[in-house]
């Protein structure tokens, strides 16, 4: 069986802060109840990445750029994800993904 190869970036949570905690916690933003994500870099900026097998991913996902109070005027379908710096995880985009979410949500 041949081997596939993909290339991955690394993206972490944006905490949220919870109505019912004064801590920010692993939540959806409770205005459009999707996760925030920000990419993952190192400690000389460069992005946190790595080549590995197909077979370790489980499902695609759609992320979609937070534009916040106004939108970045050099945003293109080409460009969003490079110029983005918060994103929004599209729970939408799959009922699985969105089933998953959802029961897994405190």
């Amino acid at each position: 069986m041949p081997l596939y190869l993909v290339y991955a970036q690394r993206f972490d949570i944006i905490p949220q802060l919870s109505t019912t905690a004064p801590t920010r916690t692993s939540i959806p933003d409770p205005v459009t109840g999707l996760y925030v994500f920000k990419r993952a870099f190192r400690t000389d900026r460069s992005r946190i990445g790595d080549i590995i097998p197909l077979s370790h991913c489980r499902m695609p996902v759609q992320l979609v750029p937070r534009f916040g109070a106004k939108a970045d005027t050099g945003l293109t379908p080409t460009t969003s994800m490079e110029r983005s710096r918060e994103f929004f995880l599209n729970s939408y985009f799959d009922k699985d993904i969105f089933q998953y979410l959802r029961s897994s949500s405190p």
